[in-house]
């Protein structure tokens, strides 16, 4: 991780904490702790896990790179039915403190400060629990639809709030929260208007070249300034063929990038935003937002053992190619899983296994198994071995539960799930 992506880590989450702090010390102070309610208290909870979820998904580079894909999404899910339960409590609590009772929620009978709590709660409730579960042909139409209603909870929060007026009376909540909100303002700001305006991550098609059946190599050489930072290998980009930020986009990993900024994405045809990205003909501009990414191999004395599952083997051979300009004196295991008679890189990698010491072995279409697994891991798997693994889930679940019963610890498996 770098300098400056760890700095916007530890400033963001200080930032995030600071609310909760502040909130420990009013109750704990005889002058302040009349001013913190049951009702506040859950709802300030409820707002920050909202503000988190919001700073989590719009892609701040520094999270990215430390949390990686997975572990980024499982946390959006977690925060989000926490987010939900804390507010749920908050408007149980309200409504038990007040005479008023359940007419606290009839949006015709309360005023503007109330409305826009209860409107962010059911738009909260609806993105956490109702949109999940409905069935959808479209990942990019959920994705959308939930973005949209994030932003739109996070907005009617902060009107609560603000209507409300209750934080001025508590300086200590009132000063880190008001704090928070303009942070996760600016960086939503600069998210969906700000980037998308300047053009940042204009890309135009530099050309097409086939693999095999239905998968391709894109090419793409930057309209603009390239990305900054440069990609690390095995990261990835979002692409969307449209300049307009809520436009539909999909994650690509980065086969290969150069000093220029020329970008190499390796795709299969398997719906219609990937049959259209690779229908595009050579100069057609489409839009980049990157690098972003945790399955990146660390600086480390010990050999990488690389399990890839199809089109997985695209954040792979970034790698490979990566530790081949650097000479790279370590020990590399690949292992392949692969449908029968499919071949991708087949050329290169045999090219590659001639400048690192790379050991391949490919599964020629049987199903991966532990006996494939012992063939790639080091004599006596030294602990100081990175083991990747990339593919689509139930490969990946297969490697780890294989690698796991093979001795190698879960810390040092690295995975990144597709599909």
């Amino acid at each position: 991780m770098t300098e400056r992506g760890r700095a916007w880590a530890m400033g963001l989450g200080m930032l995030l904490l600071m609310p909760l702090v502040a909130l420990l010390l009013s109750v704990a102070s005889p002058r302040l702790g009349d001013t913190v309610t049951w009702a506040s208290a859950f709802g300030l909870v409820g707002a920050v896990l909202m503000a988190l979820i919001v700073v989590l998904v719009s892609r701040v580079r520094g999270l990215t790179r430390l949390l990686g894909v997975e572990l980024g999404n499982r946390l959006h899910r977690r925060l989000g039915v926490a987010a939900a339960g804390f507010t749920i409590a908050h408007v149980i609590a309200a409504v038990a403190h007040s005479p008023r009772g359940l007419a606290l929620l009839d949006p015709f009978a309360v005023g503007w400060p109330l409305r826009t709590g209860i409107a962010a709660t059911a738009l909260l409730l609806v993105g956490a629990v109702v949109l999940p579960l409905k069935r959808v042909r479209r990942y990019g139409q959920v994705a959308r639809v939930h973005a949209v209603l994030g932003v739109g909870v996070l907005l009617l929060t902060g009107a609560h709030v603000w209507l409300f007026g209750s934080l001025a009376v508590n300086p200590l909540i009132g000063v880190p929260a008001a704090a928070l909100g303009v942070v996760t303002l600016v960086i939503l700001l600069r998210r969906w208007v700000v980037r998308p305006a300047l053009g940042r991550g204009a890309y135009l098609v530099s050309a097409i070249r086939p693999e095999t059946g239905d998968t391709s190599t894109v090419v793409l050489a930057p309209a603009g300034p390239p990305l900054d930072p440069a990609p690390e290998p095995g990261q990835f980009v979002w692409v969307r063929l449209r300049r307009v930020p809520v436009a539909e986009e999909h994650p690509f990993t980065i086969a290969a990038s150069t000093r220029s900024g020329v970008l190499e994405l390796t795709v299969r045809d398997q719906g219609p935003f990937s049959g259209g990205l690779l229908d595009l003909e050579p100069g057609r501009g489409v839009w980049v937002d990157g690098p972003h990414g945790a399955f990146v191999p660390a600086d480390a004395s010990g050999g990488l053992v690389l399990i890839a599952g199809g089109v997985g083997v695209t954040p792979i051979m970034s790698i490979l190619r990566a530790h081949a300009a650097a000479a790279d004196p370590r020990a590399h295991a690949l292992l392949l899983a692969e449908r029968e008679g499919e071949a991708l890189f087949a050329a290169e990698i045999l090219a590659l296994s001639r400048r690192l010491d790379l050991s391949v072995l490919r599964t020629g279409g049987r199903r991966l198994d532990a006996r494939m697994l012992q063939a790639v891991l080091p004599d006596g798997s030294p602990p100081s071995h990175q083991y990747f693994v990339c593919g689509p889930p139930p490969l990946v679940g297969a490697a780890i539960h294989g690698l796991g019963s093979l001795g190698v610890p879960s810390g040092a498996i690295i995975t990144e799930r597709f599909g």
